[in-house]
């Protein structure tokens, strides 16, 4: 040991040498002597500066003046010197308490010192002052605590010389990052959770649109159904009335056929009129011919006397007959004339029907035609209205699923605000208004 009694076989060099090491720790550690009992017989200048007394003043005091009251008092005290007096060392960080009774911390190492015999005589107790580095420790320990319940309000502060400085301006530059992280954190959290409770509003709505827009593309899907329906049966029926249409196209063009034969057998029954009217007129003049005849004969027979009586009898009668001949040609004559104004009123009707057929005919034409086209337009109007349905149908198809895309982003959106709201819960045990501490480690300690 550093302060045991050499033998002098060691030689003056091992003696030298264990005078420099002691003039060293005199020289740089707080050094005091105590007896075994524990009387102060001798200590340095940089022990006596450190607690504030005198060399003088320190000599024969009892170890216990420096020791807090609360452990001078206990058994354990008395059982430190026991052991020191039984030969053990003691290394560890003590409080000491001052001339003015302010606590200190020494780094310290109690060490016995034997005699030739091997019996304790002393106590040597080297010491280093250690009260800012403890005080340090305790304020970075205090702002570890403090970070671990969440506090980041909490930053230390130390002297710009102190050794720990840097320490604790690491601790508060993490800190700081810390808070920042947090704040920001926050603030994305409650983001999120106004963005959820507005996406799951927005959803809830469109969730709703989207089953009124289903409802009305399942009503939009069976009016366009039935319109395809009404639409074919109209294209149905309107081909049906357009071979109705030909068949009277075809029916007119036959009357058409039967008016021409109709004109011209009227045409012929006036030709053949005119025909017996010039016939009439021959059988008139010879009617009349033949009654000049008889009145010649006539004439003659009466000259003859009785011999032309028969004679004149004959050309009586045939005078008569002449005459019969000219009043039945003359009511043939005028039944023949009664006859060609009925033909040729019958003509003038068959004209008219004629010119009414062929209107008839046109209009028939242009209503076929237009039936036609309408049907055509149907037909086109069917096609049109099945691919509107064929994409109403797959528009409901779409709306279906985009309703239940909607259910999942609700669920999804759901979940995402619980988390938030975890987030916001689990981020709320951090207190980051910023409070500067400064410690100092209390007496009693």
């Amino acid at each position: 040991m550093w302060f045991r009694h050499q033998t002098a076989s060691q030689g003056d060099q091992t003696i030298g040498a264990q005078e420099a090491i002691f003039q060293i720790v005199e020289r740089t550690q707080a050094v005091i002597h105590f007896s075994p009992d524990g009387i102060v017989l001798a200590a340095n200048n940089l022990f006596v500066d450190a607690l504030g007394y005198t060399t003088e003043e320190v000599v024969g005091l009892h170890h216990s003046v420096f020791v807090q009251r609360k452990f001078r008092e206990t058994q354990a005290y008395q059982d430190f010197w026991q052991k020191l007096r039984d030969g053990e060392f003691f290394t560890d960080e003590f409080p000491r308490v001052t001339k003015d009774d302010k606590v200190i911390w020494l780094s310290a190492t109690y060490a016995p010192v034997f005699d030739k015999a091997g019996k304790v005589v002393q106590v040597t107790k080297i010491a280093t002052e250690i009260t800012k580095q403890r005080e340090a420790i305790h304020a970075i320990s205090k702002g570890l605590e403090a970070l671990s319940n969440g506090n980041l309000r909490h930053r230390i502060n130390l002297p710009s010389q102190d050794r720990m400085r840097e320490v604790a301006d690491s601790f508060n530059s993490a800190v700081e990052s810390v808070s920042t992280l947090i704040v920001r954190v926050q603030n994305v959290a409650s983001l999120i959770d106004a963005m959820s409770q507005q996406i799951t509003s927005n959803t809830s709505d469109l969730s709703r649109r989207t089953e009124t827009q289903a409802a009305t593309l399942e009503q939009t899907a069976a009016a366009v159904e039935e319109l395809s329906n009404h639409s074919r049966s109209a294209s149905n029926y309107a081909q049906e009335v357009g071979k109705e249409a030909q068949t009277t196209r075809v029916a007119a063009e036959d009357s058409s056929k039967v008016v021409n034969d109709v004109t011209d057998a009227m045409t012929r029954i006036e030709n053949s009129s005119e025909s017996i009217s010039e016939i009439i007129s021959v059988i008139d003049d010879i009617a009349f011919q033949t009654n000049l005849l008889a009145l010649n004969a006539g004439v003659e027979a009466a000259r003859a006397g009785e011999a032309g009586r028969g004679f004149a009898v004959v050309a009586s009668e045939v005078r008569q007959l002449a005459q019969r001949s000219a009043a039945s040609a003359q009511e043939i004559k005028s039944l023949i004339g009664q006859s060609t104004e009925h033909v040729q009123e019958g003509a003038d009707l068959v004209k008219k029907a004629r010119s009414d057929l062929e209107a008839i005919f046109r209009g028939v034409e242009l209503i076929s035609e237009r039936i036609g086209t309408v049907v055509t337009g149907l037909q086109e109007q069917t096609s049109t209205l099945t691919e509107i349905n064929t994409a109403v149908s797959q528009l409901d198809r779409v709306t279906q699923q985009n309703a239940a895309m909607v259910g999942e982003t609700a669920s999804v959106t759901t979940e995402l605000s619980k988390n938030s709201v975890s987030l916001s819960d689990a981020i709320s045990i951090f207190d980051i208004d910023v409070v500067e501490t400064e410690y100092k480690i209390a007496a009693n300690e």
